[in-house]
């Protein structure tokens, strides 16, 4: 009876996505030892934490983009019933560890960590095949990464460890951490990954390009301006790579735009202040952005590009921000002539030659050629080309632009209290920041 029973749990945990005929396992379930023993039902875990990370409203792409979005004036409010997110849009003392959004941004994402950690633990035992087991690893790691990653984007510190009472690490250390576990996942990309393993999970994402990207980000983040450059290189721009969705996973943006009930575009600004404001010309804005009818008193902003549709893909990256990554670390290296030229790229892309068919289709870079210009003009196409990508609150911060304090705040908090759910079970929780 005790087997049939497990039987019976481990067939619930398996779950069809009709639109790639691809299993997931729902990571939130507890694991039997034979599912992390067999390499078939860890990259059914696999596509479980791909499929958290990217849907429903819990999800990562949906908080991580709404709290960002809210904060620095990408997304307004249409109902502050939504308490989680009227909290956020309020920002400052009005959210703390209470908040729905920053609840599930951290439970989420640590779920996510947790999961792929179990892959990369458990390939070797798994499978006696070291290229199954190292591609399983690949996987894993991507995913580790992006975790930390993009968590030490909203917290001041993380807990890197999976343990009772883990201790919290400074931002450098978690993106030195997410760094050299692309760092490995490349190596075994490089070695070739086993079609055992790529035939099995979800194939919009592609993981060599993404891993690239990832290093390029996060060394881009961490002040390590060469190995971003280095890291950018590496990547092919005409090859995208995706979250996917289909009629039962539906792209988690697009269908709570499209409720009318919770959040929408802002305006036409992208958040930026009147100094920085887009061109008149800038092709990008009506790609992000539309409204029935743009001369009313009060236009009703409406998000499309990426988020119109149910069935609307969301890329992992932009082949934009690749570009922008190698305009601003060679513009911090003060390699001006480079900085241009790589900004140049972005400015002058078009539609038809972009992977996604966004493209600003402006004239080149005209302004002064100093470093603090070139910045300026960087962070203005960040802020355009990576809109709703959930970056802009890390952008805000290392651009130093005015912070939640000051007079002309350009957003309304700095770093988020720690969920209560965190501090409540570990007593090496942090103090919250005060901004």
């Amino acid at each position: 009876m005790k087997n049939l029973i497990k039987h019976i749990t481990f067939i619930l945990l398996l779950v069809s996505v009709s639109a790639c005929n691809t299993e997931y396992l729902d990571p939130n379930s507890t694991l039997e030892p034979d599912v992390v023993n067999n390499t078939d039902n860890l990259i059914e875990l696999l596509n479980g934490v791909q499929k958290r990370w990217s849907s429903d409203r819990s999800g990562a792409v949906y908080t991580y983009t709404s709290i960002s979005g809210l904060n620095t004036g990408e997304l307004r409010l249409l109902n502050p019933g939504n308490l989680g997110e009227a909290e956020i849009d309020l920002g400052g003392n009005n959210v703390n560890g209470g908040n729905e959004l920053l609840i599930n941004i951290w439970t989420n994402i640590m779920l996510c960590r947790k999961e792929a950690t179990t892959v990369i633990e458990a390939a070797d035992v798994a499978t006696d095949d070291t290229q199954i087991a190292n591609s399983l690893k690949a996987y894993g790691l991507f995913y580790r990464a992006l975790s930390h990653g993009t968590l030490i984007q909203y917290f001041e510190q993380l807990p890197l460890e999976i343990i009772e009472n883990g201790t919290f690490s400074t931002k450098t250390i978690v993106l030195d951490n997410a760094i050299a576990d692309l760092t490995e996942a490349k190596s075994y990309i490089n070695s070739g990954l086993s079609t055992s393993v790529t035939a099995g999970v979800f194939d919009s994402v592609d993981l060599e390009n993404s891993v690239n990207a990832l290093l390029a980000r996060f060394n881009l983040m961490n002040g390590a301006y060469l190995a971003a450059i280095d890291a950018a290189n590496e990547i092919d721009l005409t090859v995208s790579s995706t979250w996917e969705y289909d009629a039962s996973v539906p792209n988690p943006l697009a269908f709570w735009f499209g409720s009318q009930n919770v959040t929408q575009a802002k305006d036409l600004t992208f958040g930026l202040p009147s100094d920085l404001l887009p061109d008149n010309d800038d092709e990008r804005v009506s790609f992000y952005v539309t409204a029935e009818d743009l001369n009313a008193a009060n236009p009703d902003y409406q998000a499309v590009g990426f988020f119109l549709n149910n069935l609307d893909e969301i890329p992992v990256y932009l082949p934009g921000e690749i570009l922008l990554i190698k305009a601003e670390a060679y513009a911090r290296e003060d390699d001006l002539t480079n900085a241009v030229i790589e900004l140049n790229k972005v400015l002058t892309k078009t539609a038809a030659t972009d992977a996604f068919g966004l493209g600003a289709n402006l004239p080149a870079y005209a302004g002064a050629l100093t470093k603090e210009a070139i910045l300026d003009e960087i962070y203005r196409n960040r802020r355009v080309e990576l809109y709703l990508t959930g970056l802009s609150l890390e952008d805000s911060r290392r651009f130093n632009r005015p912070g939640a304090t000051a007079a002309d705040a350009e957003r309304n908090r700095d770093y988020y209290p720690y969920p209560n759910s965190e501090r409540d079970n570990n007593t090496n929780t942090p103090d919250n920041p005060t901004s």
